[in-house]
């Protein structure tokens, strides 16, 4: 079952709409991991098995140096509301939970870049 962590700048909110998807969702605030460092949120989300989803491209995208993650999901947009944040991750969650596979994150990169607008990347490339 795919697992998401929401980084400090996605709303706490979305982990009750992924929930009503049927997806287990926590925020880091909820966990004692707001304003810790990127390897913090990052290490307990390998041991966790969360795939993470924050506007932190740049630092995030450094992290994806292990050979095997639960994936990586960013918004390249900043200063979102929740509700377009929910827009920007939707359709990738109905593509994630259509696909039926509960490894389909594991080593992928999703960037969403706007509303509809987004890529699936694999890193490492295998």
């Amino acid at each position: 079952m795919t697992r998401l962590l929401l980084d400090e700048h996605i709303s706490p909110a979305l982990v009750r709409k992924l929930g009503e998807k049927g997806l287990y969702a926590e925020a880091v605030a909820h966990v004692g991991l707001s304003g810790k460092p990127d390897e913090h949120i990052w290490n307990y989300a390998l041991e966790h098995d969360f795939t993470v989803v924050t506007t932190n491209a740049r630092d995030f995208i450094r992290l994806l140096n292990v050979e095997v993650h639960p994936g990586l999901i960013v918004l390249r947009e900043s200063g979102l509301t929740r509700d377009e944040q929910w827009d920007r991750i939707q359709p990738i969650i109905d593509h994630i939970l259509e696909s039926s596979d509960d490894d389909f994150l594991l080593n992928k990169l999703v960037e969403i870049s706007a509303a509809g607008e987004w890529e699936i990347r694999e890193i490492p490339k295998p």
